[in-house]
C-alpha cells in the first residue's frame, strides 16, 4: 500500500550506499565493459563514538548493472533514529545521452520501504533527479564533475526524527571525483568532494587490491566542529543536530563475471599457440597464465618494433624538410637584405628631393616626395618629421602637428619634434627651426 506519511526518519541516504562514485549524490553510475558482475557494499555513519550516546547507521548495498545500460541498486539500513528501525530501499538509473565529454543521466534512487509496522512507502522522499557529468583528464589524474537537480531525499534527509514536509522537496546538487595515479595498480585513489543541497560531504576511495576498496569521509563536514556535541560537558553540550556532522566508514566488494565464454580449441598447426583463444587442457592454470602474459609481450614488442620504424623513417623525412627550410630561410634572408637595402636608397633619394623642393618653397612637390618615402616604409620618423613640417608652411597646423607626434611616437628620443610641438604650441615657431 502506498501512502503519504508524516513521520520523517533521519538518515536514509548514508555514505556510499547508492549507485555510483560519489557518497550520497548521484552521478555516472554505468560503466561501459565493466568485468565487475555486481559490487557489495557495506557502510556506516557514526555521531557519536561515546558509550553513553553513541549513535551510528549502516548500510549494506548490492549494486549491478544491465547491458542495455541501466543500474541498479539494492539496500537495507539500520537507522541511528529511530533506533534499531529498519529501512530497505531500491535504487535506479540509466544514461540517456552522450555528447562529447558530457554524459546526461537521470533515474529514480530512495523508493524506500521501512518496518514500522505501518508497511509505508513513502512518496515525498523518493528521488527522481537528472544529472549531467562532464569528464576532464589532465596528465595521470582524472575529474569528473556532476551537476544536477532532484526531489525528496537529495535534499532533505536530517540527523534527527522531523516532520514531513507537506510538499516533496525540490533542490540541485554538486559534486567532484578526482581519481589519482595513486595505488594505479589496484584501480586508483579517488578523491571526492560534493554539496549534497544541505551541506558538503568529502571522502576517498583507497583500493586495497582490485577487488576491495576502503571508503571513509565526513558528511556535512562544514560542522565539522560540531561532531558528538551532546556528549560534551556544561554549556557546550547540545541535542543531536539536523545537520550533525558523522564520520562515514565502508568498504566495497568488487565479484568479477566468471560467466564467460572460454572453450578449448584443438592445436591444428604450430602458428595456433599465438591465438590468445587456444588454451590446452595438457597445461595447468598456472602455466596457461604464463603463456598468456608471454603471448602478449611478444605482440607487444612487435608492435613497439613496428612503431619505432615508423618514427625513425618520419624523423628522417622530418630532418629533410628541416635541411630544406634553413636552406629556403638563407634564400628568403638575402632577398629580404637586398629588398631593405633597395627600399632605404628610395627612401633615402624621396627624403633629399622633398628637402629640396622645401628649400626651394615647392612644398607640393615636397609633400608628393615625402608621401612616397612613406609610402616605401611607413616607419620612418625623419620621414613624418619633414611632412608635419611642409604642413605647417602650408597652413595646415592640425595635420603638421599629427605628424609630429607620429614621428615621435616612432622615435621618442627625437629632441627636435619635442622642441617643435612645444613652439607651435606657445606659437613661437620661427622660419629657422622649420629647415632644420
Amino acid at each position: 500500500m502506498l501512502i503519504l506519511t508524516e513521520a520523517m526518519f533521519a538518515n536514509s541516504r548514508v555514505a556510499f550506499s547508492r549507485p555510483g562514485s560519489m557518497m550520497q549524490i548521484p552521478s555516472l553510475a554505468f560503466e561501459e565493459n565493466s568485468p565487475n558482475l555486481f559490487t557489495i557494499d557495506v557502510s556506516g555513519e557514526v555521531l557519536n563514538f561515546d558509550s553513553e550516546f553513541r549513535s551510528f547507521t549502516g548500510a549494506f548495498a548490492l549494486k549491478f548493472q544491465s547491458k542495455s545500460g541501466i543500474n541498479m541498486g539494492l539496500s537495507g539500513i539500520s537507522l541511528a533514529n529511530p533506533e534499531s528501525m529498519m529501512e530497505a530501499g531500491f535504487h535506479i538509473q540509466k544514461t540517456i545521452l552522450e555528447y562529447g565529454d558530457v554524459t546526461i543521466s537521470t533515474g529514480i534512487h530512495d523508493f524506500l520501504y521501512r518496518r514500522d509496522g505501518r508497511d509505508e512507502i513513502l512518496i515525498n522522499d523518493i528521488s527522481f533527479f537528472t544529472v549531467f557529468t562532464n569528464h576532464k583528464k589532465f596528465d595521470n589524474y582524472n575529474l569528473s564533475i556532476h551537476i544536477g537537480g532532484g526531489t525528496g531525499k537529495l535534499n532533505y534527509d536530517p540527523q534527527t526524527e522531523d516532520e514531513m514536509k507537506d510538499d516533496m522537496t525540490v533542490g540541485g546538487f554538486l559534486g567532484f571525483n578526482l581519481k589519482t595515479p595513486y595505488f594505479q595498480n589496484n584501480g586508483g585513489l579517488d578523491l571526492i568532494m560534493e554539496y549534497d543541497g544541505e551541506g558538503i560531504n568529502i571522502g576517498a576511495k583507497l583500493p586495497i587490491t582490485n577487488g576491495y576498496t576502503f571508503n571513509f569521509g565526513m558528511t556535512h563536514f562544514e560542522n565539522l566542529s560540531e561532531f558528538a556535541t551532546e556528549s560534551k560537558r556544561g554549556q557546550e553540550r547540545k541535542g543531536l543536530q539536523e545537520d550533525a556532522p558523522a564520520i562515514s566508514l565502508g568498504f566495497t566488494l568488487k565479484v568479477p563475471n566468471l560467466f564467460t565464454d572460454n572453450k578449448a580449441k584443438t592445436l591444428e598447426s604450430p602458428y595456433d599457440i599465438f591465438d590468445d583463444s587456444y588454451v590446452s587442457t595438457e597445461f595447468r592454470e598456472s602455466e596457461k597464465e604464463d603463456l598468456t602474459q608471454l603471448i602478449n609481450v611478444l605482440r607487444d614488442s612487435i608492435t613497439i618494433a613496428y612503431h619505432e620504424n615508423i618514427n625513425f623513417y618520419n624523423h628522417n623525412l622530418y630532418l629533410k624538410q628541416k635541411i630544406a627550410v634553413l636552406m629556403d630561410s638563407t634564400r628568403v634572408f638575402y632577398l629580404e637584405h637586398e629588398v631593405t637595402r633597395s627600399n632605404n636608397n628610395a627612401i633615402m633619394r624621396h627624403i633629399s628631393r622633398s628637402l629640396r623642393h622645401f628649400y626651394a618653397e615647392e612644398y607640393r612637390n615636397a609633400l608628393t616626395e615625402i608621401d612616397k618615402a612613406i609610402e616605401v616604409n611607413p616607419n620612418i620618423a625623419l620621414a613624418y618629421a619633414r611632412r608635419g613640417s611642409i604642413y605647417y608652411r602650408l597652413a595646415d597646423f592640425q595635420r603638421a602637428t599629427m605628424n609630429w607626434n607620429i614621428a615621435l611616437k616612432l622615435d621618442p628620443e627625437f629632441t627636435e619634434i619635442q622642441d617643435l610641438l612645444r613652439a607651435a604650441k606657445d606659437n613661437r615657431l620661427s622660419s629657422s627651426e622649420m629647415k632644420n
